[in-house]
């Protein structure tokens, strides 16, 4: 096969994720070709930073471009669905930054549309390479913690928002499409099976000036009978550990996820244990390694487009319950009989 021509949209210096992007690509056999951003000035940064590269600051000039295989997308969470919904229109393969999007309905369609055109669609969950999580999934698979049958996680503090487009929930979707479109693709990446009901709890309550919730609380409970329990707070003036496991066997607290170790509860022939773990290496860069490997020669793509899509309906959903006052279901689960 001829190499792979990729380009980006998004190009915007917070994070430089353009360039991060960019740099997957060329790592991994795919020639980095183009990028457009709406700001001309991050354009003549993409030249410095890439000299051989097109620039363009319209996505559908970028987009129609016939030399151009793959496109990767690192806009606000609102423009994802109508950016991709162009792209694998015009027959390109489509990564997507997460949030993959903010309704699950345009999620679904995007699906639908990457099947019918034949063409690649994935969201950049390149978490599943974080170290304290290859850690976790290896101590599930030596069965050291046993069946899993509740995971917290806990992401905040008391601090606003800051004044920025990830505040505003018209444009980020709300509070949980930041972090906590990474906390569900976690948890339902270590409990198999259906979801049987989301609940959810929001507040706003202090930092009036942003649209984003000020804190939410979202409650999975699967149908083998586990527990997902996800908050995301600006207003938690008393913290607790980023992530707590409960299996039969053991269970694990990480403080903090950054930390590079995990402590584990145990109990070894009747004597209850607790031990630090150290996490093995980050490995955020296998993502692009499996994109290439995907394209070039057909291997089974790790992330899915409708693995995220169950992320996005589970975000969604919660905040449909809160406003509800009750349980809901989530639309389209029956995808977990194909994607697992």
């Amino acid at each position: 096969m001829s190499v792979l021509r990729g380009a980006v949209i998004g190009y915007g210096g917070a994070f430089n994720m353009g360039k991060q992007h960019a740099g997957q690509m060329i790592k991994n056999g795919i020639s980095f070709v183009a990028a457009c951003d709406l700001d001309a000035g991050r354009m003549e940064q993409a030249k410095q930073d890439f000299p051989e590269i097109r620039t363009f600051t319209d996505p559908t000039e970028l987009i129609s471009q016939n030399d151009i295989d793959l496109i990767t997308v690192i806009t606000p969470h609102n423009t994802h669905a109508s950016l991709a919904k162009q792209i694998l229109s015009a027959g390109k393969h489509c990564i997507l930054e997460k949030p993959m999007c903010i309704f699950t309905k345009d999620a679904y369609e995007m699906v639908k549309l990457s099947q019918e055109k034949g063409k690649m669609l994935s969201v950049y969950h390149n978490r599943r390479w974080d170290g304290w999580y290859l850690t976790l999934k290896q101590l599930i698979e030596k069965e050291i913690l046993g069946d899993i049958f509740h995971m917290e996680f806990c992401m905040g503090g008391y601090k606003s928002p800051g004044n920025w487009w990830r505040s505003n929930k018209e444009i980020s979707g709300g509070a949980l499409y930041d972090w906590g479109a990474h906390l569900v693709d976690y948890a339902l990446g270590i409990i198999p099976g259906k979801i049987k009901s989301v609940r959810g709890f929001i507040h706003n309550r202090v930092w009036h000036e942003y649209s984003n919730e000020d804190h939410v609380d979202s409650i999975v409970q699967m149908e083998n009978g586990a527990v997902i329990q996800i908050q995301i707070s600006n207003i938690a003036f008393a913290g607790k550990p980023h992530i707590r496991v409960l299996g039969t066997k053991g269970g694990i607290i990480d403080a903090n996820m950054f930390d590079g170790e995990l402590t584990l509860f145990t109990e070894i022939n009747g004597v209850k244990v607790e031990t630090k773990v150290p996490c093995v290496k980050d490995q955020g860069d296998k993502y692009y390694e499996n994109i290439a490997a995907h394209l070039y020669k057909g291997e089974e793509l790790i992330v899915k487009p409708e693995q995220a899509m169950r992320n996005i309906a589970v975000i969604e959903t919660t905040e449909r319950s809160a406003a509800e006052g009750k349980e809901l279901p989530v639309p389209h689960e029956d995808i977990v009989k194909s994607v697992g």
